[in-house]
Parts: structure tokens; C-alpha cells; sequence
């Protein structure tokens, strides 16, 4: 007997959510993906970009998903496409996501599902004029916020301007898609800056968070005398927000930092890094760029700050809420903890210059009972706030 509750759901994303170590947002939407079909019949569709073709069978493996369609594209991001992107009166990131073929198959079929969930605000120009199911927007972020932002510490004036009418085109598109859509899911930040209107917020946004992994709860909290007069930094090394953060931080508080602990490290974990950051490490006595690593309790319980040093960027930090999870107690800027139920001093340390940001780094390197104070609240935020249990209840309710 079929199940009533049980619907057909269409998943739209713009990349293979595999493997779930690579990225936050990977993380999300493989955590979304395994949730719908577990709990109804579920068609997935996404663009294989880089690597991903070498882990789209791993990916079909792991999930169990038999439905799907998978399309290679690549598109960079350059002058020529910017231009094409202006010509089109699309945002250059819509136009990188932009495929005929793509829109073709998902237009043949898309009629055949009950709600079509769309994964990042790039994927929602799939959604067909003419559909007449439901339409469930993940948005992720508010990303004209994180290129506004993005502008604001622009110090070249032409590439300013440019990214400021990036900022004002992908704004023009994600309400344009947050006004198509049934239902939308984000961060409440991200849901305000969408819909400022309370009532119409309440009318079909809801609440629904960006985690990370919640496993690490159960994890002990770190050994005081076990750890190293070592920073870590986790992010994906080739996005600007962190580029300009890590800059931001070792350019402004390194040599205060190395002139009172000189055996002081900063691992900076992810692939690919950034030529920038490349030229960091270089310059930089002390900072170690790791690469890939594929378990970071490698290096994790052995470091005694987790360093956000973000200055632009939208939405909930998954950086944040992952270190909330380890209990590795943080240094954040208020952007790395927008959106978050923390508080400063309790649970977590808050700079927003670079002064002060070296000190409250100071403070946790140097005085054991504050670092054992933030460590086991930060636990304690992430348990009570920061689970996917409660995600899942909003999807059962609203899917």
C-alpha cells in the first residue's frame, strides 16, 4: 500500500554534494538530499563541476538514490563571461550554472513531481514558468549580502564598482526567485534581509539552519595540557570572504602574536589555496598550509583556537557552528557569528578589529580557565541549538 505522506520530490542543486568533507555546503545538501529520499520518492538533478564526475558513483552508492540526472559543465569566471552575463541581464554566477540542456530535461519531467526543492537561488531559473506544484527555495545565504559586503572592503575602486553591480543584479534575482517560491528555507538573517516585512516573512519563510556536524558533540572537549601554541583555520581556501579574512587577521595581528608566544603555529586547513595565501604562509614564519585533510581530528584537539576572522559574507557560518560542535573554544568577528545564539565572553570571543582580535586571541592562548569556560559552553550552545533532528521536523512538517 502506497504511503500518503510519501511524495515525489524533485531535487535541483548546481553541484554533487560528495564527499561531504569537502566543503559546508556540500555537507547541506547531502545532509537535505539522504532526508528526501529516505522519506519519499526522490529525482535529484545537479551539474558535475571539476572533480566531480570521479565521485558521482561513490555519491549514488552512498545515498541509495536510483533517480537522477547529472550534466557536465564548466564555466569559468572571466571578463568574457561577465560580459555575457551583463548581455543576458543575469548574475555572472547564474550565467556559470546556465544550461539548455539542463533546463530541457528538467522541464520534460518536472510536472510528473509533487514539490520540486531547489538548492541554491542559481539552481531556481530551472523551476518551469508553468509548474504548478510546490516550490521549496533553500537560499543558503542572502547573496547579494555577501558581495555587498564584499565591496564594502574593496579598497581598488573600479573592481568596487563591479562587484557592487553584481551585488545589485543577484539582488534583483534571489527576490525576484524568493517571491516565486512557496516556501522558503534560510537563516532568520538571511530570511530579514530577503523579506523585511514581518508579516509576509511569517507568511512562507521559515527558519532552517546551515549546521554542520553534530556528532562532534558527543566528542570530548580537547586536553588543555595536550594542545599546541597552535590557531586553526577551516574553510575552503579559493572563496574570497576567507582569503581576505586570514589576510585581514595574520597582516594585522601575527607579529604581536609571534613577538609574545614566537613557537606560535596557524594551520590553515583546505585544498587549493589561494596564490594569495600561498604568498602568506611564505612571508609568514609559523603558518602551515595543510591541504586536504581528510579527518581534522588530526589536527583539532592539538590546536587551542579556532580563529573566524571573516569581514564580509551572509547567512550562518558552518565554521562557526562546527567549532560551537568541537569545543574548540573561538576567536569570531560579529560576521562569523551572524545569525548565531552566542554570546560574547560565554560561549565564544567576538572581535571586530584586528587589535582586538589579536588580544581576545591572547586571552584563550594563555589563560586556561577562560579557554575551559568556552569550551564546555560552546558544547553546551551547540546541543541545545545547532542539531539536525530539529531541521528534520521542519521538513517533515513542510515538504
Amino acid at each position: 500500500m502506497n504511503n500518503p505522506q510519501r511524495k515525489k520530490v524533485m531535487l535541483l542543486s548546481i553541484h554533487l554534494p560528495f564527499p561531504v568533507n569537502h566543503g559546508a555546503s556540500l555537507f547541506n545538501t547531502y545532509k537535505l538530499a539522504t532526508w528526501l529520499h529516505g522519506h519519499h520518492d526522490l529525482f535529484f538533478a545537479c551539474f558535475l563541476k571539476g572533480e566531480d564526475k570521479k565521485y558521482k558513483d561513490a555519491f549514488l552508492q552512498d545515498t541509495g538514490i536510483t533517480q537522477y540526472y547529472f550534466e557536465e559543465l564548466n564555466v569559468e569566471r572571466n571578463a568574457f563571461n561577465l560580459l555575457k552575463s551583463y548581455l543576458l541581464g543575469i548574475s555572472i554566477n547564474m550565467l556559470r550554472n546556465r544550461s539548455r540542456t539542463f533546463r530541457e530535461k528538467i522541464a520534460a519531467i518536472a510536472n510528473d513531481y509533487d514539490v520540486i526543492v531547489v538548492d541554491h537561488y542559481e539552481a531556481m531559473q530551472y523551476v518551469p514558468d508553468g509548474y504548478k506544484g510546490k516550490v521549496v527555495f533553500r537560499t543558503h545565504n542572502a547573496e547579494y549580502l555577501i558581495w555587498s559586503r564584499y565591496a564594502e572592503v574593496e579598497t581598488n575602486p573600479i573592481k568596487r564598482m563591479v562587484i557592487n553591480q553584481e551585488a545589485r543584479r543577484i539582488k534583483q534575482w534571489e527576490l525576484h526567485y524568493v517571491r516565486r517560491a512557496d516556501l522558503v528555507l534560510g537563516a532568520p538573517n538571511d530570511n530579514e534581509n530577503h523579506e523585511p516585512d514581518p508579516e509576509k516573512r511569517a507568511a512562507k519563510f521559515i527558519e532552517f539552519l546551515h549546521l554542520g556536524q553534530d556528532e562532534q558533540i558527543q566528542l570530548p572537549v580537547p586536553v588543555w595540557e595536550q594542545t599546541e601554541l597552535a590557531l586553526v583555520y577551516v574553510g575552503t581556501l579559493s572563496w574570497e570572504a576567507n582569503i581576505d579574512g586570514l589576510i585581514w587577521m595574520v597582516e594585522g595581528a601575527w607579529d604581536t602574536w609571534k613577538a609574545q608566544f614566537p613557537e606560535l603555529k596557524l594551520y590553515v586547513i583546505g585544498k587549493n589555496p589561494d596564490a594569495r595565501l600561498i604568498d602568506l604562509a611564505a612571508r609568514y614564519e609559523g603558518i602551515v598550509l595543510t591541504g586536504f585533510v581528510e579527518d581534522l581530528e588530526d589536527y583539532l584537539p592539538r590546536c587551542r583556537v579556532n580563529v573566524i576572522p571573516l569581514r564580509f559574507g551572509s547567512g550562518m557560518k558552518v565554521k562557526t557552528i562546527n567549532g560551537l560542535c568541537r569545543g574548540i573554544p573561538m576567536v569570531s568577528t560579529s560576521i562569523g557569528t551572524e545569525g548565531l545564539r552566542v554570546t560574547h565572553e560565554k560561549d565564544i570571543l567576538i572581535a571586530d578589529e584586528v587589535e582586538d582580535f589579536a588580544a581576545q586571541t591572547m586571552r584563550l592562548l594563555q589563560d586556561k580557565e577562560l579557554w575551559k569556560q568556552i569550551a564546555m559552553e560552546s558544547k553546551k550552545t551547540a546541543a541545545a541549538h545547532y542539531t539536525w533532528d530539529s531541521l528534520y521536523k521542519i521538513l517533515e512538517k513542510n515538504i
